[in-house]
C-alpha cells in the first residue's frame, strides 16, 4: 500500500508499484491496467493523483492510452546498441530491426560553419543528412561530416543501400581506431522534428559523435538525434567488434 508519511509523493509511490508489476510479468505486453478509479479505490488516493501514477509510466514508456479503451503496457523496448564504432545501421541490423534509410540531403562538399563543437568547422567536408526509420516509424535523424582528403571520391556512392561504416570499410578500406562522443537532451526545429514525428520543441536525445582513424583525428564528425521512446539506446565500451 502507499505511505502517506512517506516524502516520496503518492503519485510516484503508486508508479513505482505498477512498474514493478509491469516488469514481474504481472501486467504483461498488451494486458490493460486497471483504470483510475479502480487505482483510486485500491490505493486509497484521489483520481487525480491516480492519473499522475499513470502518466509517469506513460512518460516511462511502459504504458499507452488509447481513447476510448484504456491504458495498456506496452512490448518491451528492443534494446539496440546504437553507439558502438560499428555505426548506427548495423546497430538495428544485430537486432534483426529492419531498417529503411532516406537520404534527406545528397552528399556534397561545403563550408562548414564554425559552432564550436564541430571539428570541421571553418573548413571544407562532405556533408550529408539522412533519416532512419525501424519498423516503419522514424527513430533517428543524423548529419555526417566527413574529411575530403580522407574520404575523396565519396560523392560518388550509393549512401542509402548500406551502413556508412560499410561503406567506408568496403571503398575506403577504413575503420575507426577511437571515437569521442557527447550526449544532450536537445530540441528541434520545427522541420527537424516532423521528420522524427514529433512536435517542435519536444525533447529528444542529441549525440555529438567523432570518429578518429589512422593518422587522421576526427576523420568523421556527425550530428545524431534520436527518439528514446521507440527504443532503448545503449553504448558498448570497447574497439570494434569483429563481426
Amino acid at each position: 500500500m502507499l505511505n502517506p508519511q512517506s516524502p516520496i509523493p503518492l503519485y510516484h509511490q503508486l508508479a513505482e508499484i505498477l512498474t514493478s508489476a509491469i516488469r514481474s510479468g504481472e501486467f504483461a505486453p498488451g494486458a490493460k491496467i486497471p483504470p483510475e478509479t479502480t487505482l483510486a479505490a485500491t490505493y486509497g488516493i484521489g483520481r487525480p493523483t491516480a492519473r499522475q501514477g499513470i502518466d509517469v509510466l506513460v512518460r516511462k514508456g511502459l504504458v499507452q492510452r488509447k481513447r476510448g479503451s484504456g491504458t495498456f503496457v506496452l512490448e518491451k523496448e528492443s534494446e539496440v546498441d546504437l553507439f558502438s564504432l560499428a555505426g548506427t545501421s548495423s546497430a538495428f541490423q544485430k537486432q534483426g530491426i529492419a531498417t529503411e534509410v532516406r537520404i534527406l540531403d545528397p552528399i556534397r562538399l561545403v563550408e562548414v560553419v564554425d559552432d564550436g563543437e564541430n571539428p570541421f568547422g571553418g573548413k571544407e567536408a562532405y556533408l550529408f543528412s539522412r533519416l532512419t526509420l525501424a519498423k516503419k516509424e522514424p527513430v533517428l535523424v543524423e548529419d555526417f561530416f566527413l574529411d575530403k582528403i580522407l574520404f575523396a571520391g565519396i560523392e560518388t556512392m550509393e549512401l542509402s543501400k548500406a551502413s556508412l561504416a560499410q561503406v567506408v570499410w568496403d571503398r575506403f578500406y577504413l575503420k575507426p581506431l577511437s571515437g569521442r562522443q557527447t550526449f544532450k537532451i536537445v530540441t528541434l526545429s520545427e522541420s527537424r522534428a516532423s521528420l522524427l514525428g514529433i512536435n517542435a520543441g519536444e525533447a529528444v536525445l542529441g549525440v555529438r559523435r567523432s570518429l578518429n582513424f589512422p593518422g587522421v583525428e576526427s576523420g568523421i564528425y556527425s550530428q545524431i538525434f534520436c527518439r528514446t521512446d521507440r527504443f532503448s539506446f545503449s553504448q558498448t565500451i570497447g574497439g570494434y567488434p569483429n563481426d
